[in-house]
Formats: structure tokens, sequence, C-alpha cells
């Protein structure tokens, strides 16, 4: 009977981790979808890129991206009010979080007056891609996702690549495009990640993973 109680303990405390998880995956592909398309709209309209055809493709295309992270977040909360997460389990990241946040605005901003100050304001979407990209390596250890890192080191080298080859109207256009595509992509990944997260929360959840012993009537 004790080892019954442990075991609905673990797979209690597992479900409540799936869908912390599921939260944090869903949250990760919003962000990364609405960023992705202000990045790539940039970049798509700078290099006249939108008609009749390609606006509403790629409207249609963010709005599936965005709809997806959504309906993410919210099977996360459903599962989570099912399956609550112990308040002490829960990782304080809020504060580290503003703090992050405020540091990234207050450097994208010095970035922007330098840019101007140099004459340059086709650097500014640069430096502030790279400025993005270097926020990327402290919010990876805050929220202990080694995938934002990675997203991290891509974004700032794809800064470096375009700060040293390309020049004015076509600096804008190759940074914000490429930025862009990687924040689609990571959304992607965080959708496909998701997606994996509650398949398994839901297997582990039914009547049958939860009762071994009951077998399926004819």
């Amino acid at each position: 009977m004790a080892d019954a109680d442990l075991d609905d303990r673990g797979l209690s405390s597992e479900k409540a981790r799936l869908a912390e998880a599921l939260v944090g995956a869903g949250r990760g592909a919003v962000v990364m979808a609405m960023f992705g398309a202000g990045w790539l709209g940039v970049g798509l309209g700078a290099a006249g890129a939108f008609n009749g055809v390609t606006g509403p493709l790629f409207g249609f295309a963010e709005m599936a991206l965005l709809g997806c992270s959504v309906d993410l977040v919210r099977s996360g909360r459903a599962m989570g009010k099912r399956f609550p997460l112990p308040p002490g389990e829960r990782l304080p990241v809020l504060r580290a979080f503003l703090v992050l946040l405020a540091a990234e605005v207050a450097a994208i901003l010095l970035a922007s007056l330098l840019a101007g100050r140099l004459g340059r304001p086709d650097l500014v979407a640069d430096w502030c891609a790279l400025v993005v990209g270097l926020h990327f390596f402290p919010l990876a250890r805050i929220f202990r996702t080694p995938q934002l890192a990675v997203l991290g080191v891509l974004l700032t080298l794809w800064s470096l690549v375009c700060w040293a080859l390309f020049h004015g109207n076509a600096l804008t256009i190759a940074v914000s495009v490429g930025t862009g595509a990687l924040f689609g992509i990571r959304c992607v990944a965080a959708l496909v990640r998701g997606w994996g997260i509650r398949r398994q929360l839901l297997a582990i959840s039914s009547p049958k993973s939860e009762n071994p012993d009951i077998r399926p009537t004819d």
C-alpha cells in the first residue's frame, strides 16, 4: 500500500512537471512567433517584398504559428490545474528575468543612440539583433534551457557576419530577415517539443496507464 502511494505521488509529480514544461514550451513559442514576425516583417518590408500575395501568406503563416503556440499554453495550463506543481519546485525566475530585460532594453537604446551619432542608421537593426543574441546566454541559464544559448550563438554570429558583409539598406534587410528566420525556426522547434510533451502527458494521464490491470473490453 505504501509503495502504491509512493508510485502515485511520483506519477503526479511527473505529470505536474510535464504540465509546467508544456506551458514553458508554449510561452517560448509565442515569444518566438511574435518577435520572428516583427524581424522578418521589417526585413521583407525593407526589401519591398510584400505584395498582394506575399503579404497575406506572411500573415497567415505567422497567425498559424501564434495560434498553435497559444494552444500549447492553454493545454499546459489546463493540465497544470489538474496536476499542480508544488510551490517549492517552481523556479524563482521573475526577478532575474526582469533585471535582464531592463539591461537588454538599456543596451538597445544605447546602441541606437551610438549608431545615430555615427551617422549609420543602418547599424541600428544589426546592433539590436546583436544585443538580442547576447541576451539569450544569461536567459538560457535563468530558464535552464540550453537551446536558448544555441539560438544566442546563431543570432550573434549572424549579426557579426552581416555587419562585416553588408552596408546600408542591404544590412537592414539581411540582418532582419536572418534574425526573423532564426526566431521562426526556434518557434517551430518549441512547438514540436511542446507537442511531444503533450502526447507524453496525455499518455501517462490515461486511465489505462494509471491502472495497468485494466484491459479494454470487446
